[in-house]
């Protein structure tokens, strides 16, 4: 009996202390408003999440963490919350500084220590344009922005090394002024498309302006016209010698000059023994032969009369004339050119040039650092280049970014240069690119990378997953 009633006691006051917890409990939520309890709850939950997703020193700020779902004290006595929100502003994933993380994570539990089971979970990364992965040592650093249609735009000046493939015609007018020749472009071939001059002022390079050799007087280049096998450039005019300018030594007499019925007159004084010192005046007609000029006599004027060649005194005094005094040899023409007639007046020996000289192309300036061939199309100078000539090519990339596996690709589909888009498969035949494959971080079973837009300050990447297991550490790759 008295072991009943010890046993009775005990158990009295076990239910006495267990009625007192309760009450306390009670007294608790009853004093203490709700929201209280569950800012209290919040705050230790927070701190579980964040313990749990983020490495010491990974981010800059501790993760944002919020717990939704209904009263807070259900869930944790449950060890399962219903609803989850963490954001992250600033942190490094993937190799990339300063991007942001934010995440919705559904029906979550922590079966064991560092180990956290999500029933289904939607997330994001963002990565500002500036916080990019630069390129390698050596390369253009690019610019990104987001292109009016929503696909990134990628704006890059491409050095002349990877552009030593690049095939490009460029097509020049040519005329001819004084000495001078201009070659004005008219327009581009280049990726396969054909752009007016004024488009692509960077590259053509201007108006080129090129000298000549400077013509005798009276002589004037007249045109120049590319053909297959050169620049054929014509030239004519009358080159004019004043008769006060030739030679005032004939056949070893002191003489002068005058003009009468087309014919050149040489007067001067010959010796006919016995008699001295007899003036005269030879007429003659100038010829071309070859590229000499020759005196022809046609009279000689002596002793008052006008004798014909075949008289006997003209005869005397043309024999002391040797034939070689008789021939001049005149200035050598470029190829192409001949002298086409002479005549003589009061002003001169006039001599009639014209013709058509070949430049080949082999003998027109090329630059260095490219390949350079000349040729001609329908009147026009074609300068066909391989390579840049030292130039650089600004241009504007724009891709589709899209997600494949656990890499990111940067597919270029469309090429942006002189206001013109090319076609990338065109433009890349001829243009070195770089790499557009980049490896994203791996990620646990259940949980995939799903797709890439393009923001307006950068690249959002979705993950989305069903039964996913995190381990610590998730958002840098493990701690």
């Amino acid at each position: 009996m008295t072991r009943f009633r010890i046993a009775r006691r005990r158990w009295t006051r076990l239910v006495a202390y267990g009625l007192a917890g309760v009450l306390l409990i009670v007294l608790v939520f009853a004093v203490v408003p709700m929201p209280v309890v569950n800012r209290l709850l919040g705050a230790y939950l927070r701190d579980l999440v964040a313990a749990q997703v983020a490495c010491p020193g990974m981010a800059a700020a501790p993760p944002e963490v919020t717990v939704r779902g209904g009263a807070l004290l259900p869930q944790l006595v449950r060890r399962r919350l219903a609803e989850i929100e963490l954001t992250m502003p600033d942190l490094t994933m993937s190799g990339v500084e300063h991007a942001s993380f934010a995440a919705t994570l559904r029906d979550v539990s922590q079966p064991e220590p560092d180990v956290t089971r999500v029933g289904s979970m939607d997330a994001a990364i963002t990565i500002g344009f500036a916080n990019l992965p630069d390129p390698p040592d050596g390369q253009p650093v690019p610019s990104y922005r987001r292109a009016p249609d929503g696909t990134l735009a990628i704006e890059v000046t491409v050095p002349p090394a990877a552009a030593k493939d690049v095939r490009t015609r460029l097509y020049l007018k040519m005329d001819i002024n004084g000495n001078t020749i201009t070659s004005t472009p008219q327009r581009l071939t280049i990726f396969g498309r054909t752009l007016p001059a004024a488009q692509v002022g960077s590259m053509t390079g201007g108006v080129r302006r090129q000298k000549l050799p400077a013509l005798p007087a009276g002589l004037n280049y007249r045109s120049i016209t590319p053909r297959s096998d050169g620049l054929h450039v014509a030239l004519a005019g009358v080159s004019t010698t004043p008769l006060n300018q030739l030679p005032t030594s004939f056949a070893g007499r002191t003489v002068s000059y005058s003009a009468r019925d087309g014919l050149l007159g040489i007067s001067t004084a010959f010796e006919i023994p016995p008699i001295v010192n007899i003036p005269l005046t030879i007429y003659a007609q100038p010829r071309l032969a070859g590229g000499a000029m020759t005196l022809e006599p046609r009279s000689v004027q002596i002793f008052g009369a006008n004798r014909p060649p075949s008289d006997l005194i003209a005869k005397l005094v043309l024999a002391q004339i040797k034939q070689e005094d008789l021939s001049r040899r005149l200035p050598a023409l470029p190829a192409g050119i001949r002298y086409r007639s002479v005549t003589v007046d009061s002003g001169g020996i006039r001599v009639v040039v014209s013709g058509v000289t070949v430049q080949p192309f082999s003998s027109l300036p090329k630059p260095k650092g490219a390949v350079t061939t000349y040729g001609a199309d329908k009147g026009l100078l074609t300068v066909t280049t391989v390579g840049s000539a030292g130039r650089t090519m600004p241009v504007t990339v724009f891709a589709a970014p899209a997600i494949a596996g656990n890499k990111l690709e940067i597919a270029p589909q469309r090429i942006g240069m002189f206001d013109t888009l090319f076609p990338a498969a065109d433009v890349f035949a001829e243009l070195k690119s770089e790499n557009t494959t980049y490896a994203l971080q791996a990620l646990p079973a259940g949980l995939e990378y799903r797709q890439v837009e393009v923001v307006p300050g950068g690249l959002r990447i979705r993950l989305t997953g069903r039964d996913v297991t995190l381990s610590k550490g998730l958002l840098g790759g493990g701690c």
